[in-house]
């Protein structure tokens, strides 16, 4: 008996601790946000959750959410004016190719939107790939070096 609750304990240490390890990281990012970025943060956070529910979506065959979820992302609100000159200037001479991903995800996302709406599920899976894709054209251009310059105290 005493062998199954130390293996308990011992799995519970190891299934909290990665939720720990996540959690100060997070809160890292969150007291370093003083750069002024916090809203640009939360509208990041905000389209992973509507990606996230686009997939919930997908596999349930609901074509109508799949489109809603589509369009929050094609329209989220942008950053205020100050937060948005913060990130313009840290992109400096990548600036065009940052705008460019952007427009190209927004443009995505509401390709999705269009296709969810007429119900063909085969071509929802193709745009959402076109749109994950953006999104990971972004990240592996951009998100590195935006977390150093703005979370790790780099300016």
């Amino acid at each position: 008996m005493k062998g199954r609750v130390e293996k308990a304990a011992g799995l519970m240490a190891l299934l909290l601790v990665p939720g720990l390890a996540l959690g100060t990281a997070q809160a890292s990012e969150d007291e370093h946000d003083a750069s002024g970025v916090h809203e640009f943060h939360e509208i990041m956070e905000e389209l992973g959750e509507h990606t996230e529910q686009i997939v919930k979506a997908i596999n349930h065959e609901d074509w109508q959410w799949v489109a809603k979820e589509a369009r929050a992302i094609a329209e989220h609100q942008r950053p205020p004016a100050e937060e948005r000159k913060r990130i313009m200037a840290f992109a400096g001479d990548r600036r065009v190719e940052f705008q460019e991903i952007d427009h190209a995800a927004h443009e995505a996302a509401a390709t999705l939107a269009d296709v969810a709406d007429a119900g063909d599920g085969r071509e929802v899976i193709r745009a959402f790939a076109d749109l994950q894709a953006t999104c990971l054209d972004c990240h592996a251009s951009f998100r590195d070096d935006f977390r150093q310059h703005f979370y790790m105290g780099s300016k």
